[in-house]
């Protein structure tokens, strides 16, 4: 882990497939802290996206001092490769942002501003007024906010980004996470209750789409919940006693009613409907049990969470 700056502004950018419009977005990212007089290093994260964009990576940073550009090796996504930034960074204020132009380098004033202004504030997400993503994508980011509400108590009035200012304290006990499978919106609520957002705009893509089908949303919904959390096996113990209580009751009133001499045949359609409510019961509580013992066995196999092939400097750290 680097020593932090006490006058440093590290911005970190994880870049799959972006080399087109990259320069786009340092000569903005330069245009705003030049204009605000903050001094700031740009670390550019190359998610094994080919020779392309880190070829762009390579020039930026040799023309230009503040610019590192580290290429995994392999393809981690977008949370191990902003991770790999954050551990590289030295500043003493990390700033993450995508690489799509979609958060705008203009609107990175109002959260370090934000930041700056409230020594209490540990981070500050930028929120946007109004989105540019599909439908799918802005259904999936409800229900995180409103499962991050319930795992992780996050406050109702914060709405969590990517876009995101943070202080060094906040960082360093992220950090202390080991985990092979990061989530950094999660980490950051479990490390901290100062946490506030702000209203940003939202620009759209610079080119192409979103890598975030459903597939890839569920997928990440999936890790965002089970990584850090133990909420969905504590829920299938409460339906499981719920069902169970059930079935008794519904067992005393069947009883009841049989005495009575009110029930004159087995019912068959009840017993299909109990039969295939507990057996579906049954095979999700096995699926989420085998979700959890897969994140066992990556936690246990030591996998690296990234490894860096080369760096723009000698600073690197794997």
């Amino acid at each position: 882990m680097n020593t932090a700056s006490q006058n440093l502004i590290s911005v970190v950018v994880p870049c799959y497939k972006s080399g087109p419009w990259l320069t786009e977005l340092a000569d903005q990212i330069h245009e705003v802290m030049t204009e605000n007089s903050w001094d700031y290093e740009l670390i550019l994260v190359n998610d094994a996206s080919g020779p392309e964009t880190w070829s762009v990576i390579k020039e930026l940073a040799e023309s230009r001092s503040q610019i590192r550009g580290l290429d995994l090796m392999f393809n981690t996504g977008q949370y191990r490769a902003t991770l790999c930034g954050i551990e590289q960074a030295v500043g003493h204020i990390i700033v993450t942002m995508d690489d799509d132009l979609q958060h705008p380098p203009s609107q990175l004033p109002v959260i370090i501003n934000t930041l700056l202004e409230d020594e209490t504030t540990d981070c500050v997400f930028g929120s946007f007024d109004r989105k540019r993503h599909g439908l799918i994508r802005n259904i999936g980011t409800a229900f995180m906010s409103w499962m991050f509400r319930v795992a992780y108590k996050k406050p109702k009035h914060v709405r969590q980004t990517t876009f995101r200012a943070m202080r060094r304290s906040l960082i360093n006990t992220i950090l202390e996470f080991s985990t092979v499978n990061p989530n950094i919106n999660p980490l950051i609520f479990q490390s901290s209750s100062r946490v506030v957002s702000v209203t940003v705009e939202h620009a759209a893509r610079a080119a192409g789409k979103s890598g975030y089908g459903l597939v890839a949303l569920t997928r990440m919904m999936l890790d965002n919940i089970l990584s850090v959390s133990t909420l969905p096996l504590k829920a299938m113990s409460f339906i499981g006693f719920v069902s169970a209580f059930g079935s008794f009751c519904l067992g005393v009133f069947y009883l009841v009613q049989y005495l009575n001499d009110v029930i004159k045949t087995p019912g068959f359609s009840t017993q299909v409907l109990l039969i295939c409510f507990f057996g579906g019961m049954t095979l999700m509580s096995i699926g989420l049990l085998g979700e959890y013992v897969i994140r066992i066995m990556d936690e246990v196999r030591g996998r690296p969470r990234y490894v860096i092939r080369s760096a723009t400097d000698s600073r690197e750290d794997s």
